[in-house]
């Protein structure tokens, strides 16, 4: 009889109960767990002349191929693409209004 009931315990619990004990719970894990999207601005290198910006793990030039845009120019604050838009370097910084006061 009590060989039985830790045998039925390992039937009640599920499987994937047994996955990496360092991860958090799947419940826990939500949106702001996900991994970085492919397309964001991770780093701009800068050279003397020569810049590059890091997206998604690849590196490239002013001229590049990024999706279905070129690269037009790569600033300190972020990448402009030839479609209009601007990666930013710090979106959220960027999201700021102008009445932020830093003094």
């Amino acid at each position: 009889m009590w060989a039985f009931i830790p045998a039925l315990l390992l039937l009640i619990f599920p499987a994937d109960a047994a996955q990496d004990p360092t991860q958090p719970p799947t419940w826990l894990s939500g949106p702001a767990a996900q991994s970085r999207p492919s397309g964001e601005l991770q780093s701009i290198l800068v050279e003397g002349n020569k810049r590059q910006a890091v997206i998604g793990g690849q590196i490239y030039r002013e001229g590049d191929q990024f999706g279905a845009s070129r690269i037009t120019q790569i600033r300190r604050d972020g990448v402009e693409l030839s479609n209009g838009q601007f990666l930013s370097l710090f979106p959220k910084f960027s999201e700021r209004t102008q009445e932020t006061r830093w003094d």
